[in-house]
């Protein structure tokens, strides 16, 4: 696969926690909201509309997906193989991916202290 334009009704998931990431996703059109678990439901961390990406994430720190991925409303979207990302990304010079993964990398630890704080506030 390289770029495969994909289609989501509302509710449909584009990637749920826990799957092996292999793409990222371009969203052309409508609204997708990324949930993180928590307990026995889920928590929206984000919403990504057109022109924005979904998946991101698992690029750059090759782990499986941390996040799930639901469409809110009707999503055409683009995805692209993380295989064809990588030749691109390869092209690109070291200090440039060197400040992405370093973006990368604080957006995790932002998103981690973000589901501690609202799992301790709604403890209380």
């Amino acid at each position: 696969m390289q770029e495969v334009k994909k289609v989501f009704p509302v509710g449909d998931a584009l990637f749920s926690e826990g799957d092996v990431a292999t793409s990222l996703f371009f969203i052309k059109k409508g609204v997708v909201s990324i949930r993180k678990k928590q307990g026995s439901g889920e928590l929206e961390v984000a919403k990504a509309i057109a022109g924005q990406v979904a998946g991101e994430v698992s690029f750059f720190n090759h782990q499986p997906r941390d996040e799930t991925a639901i469409a809110v409303a009707y999503v055409e979207s683009m995805e692209v193989s993380f295989e064809t990302l990588r030749k691109d990304f390869n092209l690109i010079p070291d200090y440039l991916k060197t400040i992405m993964t370093g973006m990368v990398a604080r957006l995790e630890r932002a998103n981690e202290m973000i589901q501690k704080l609202q799992e301790t506030s709604g403890k209380k």
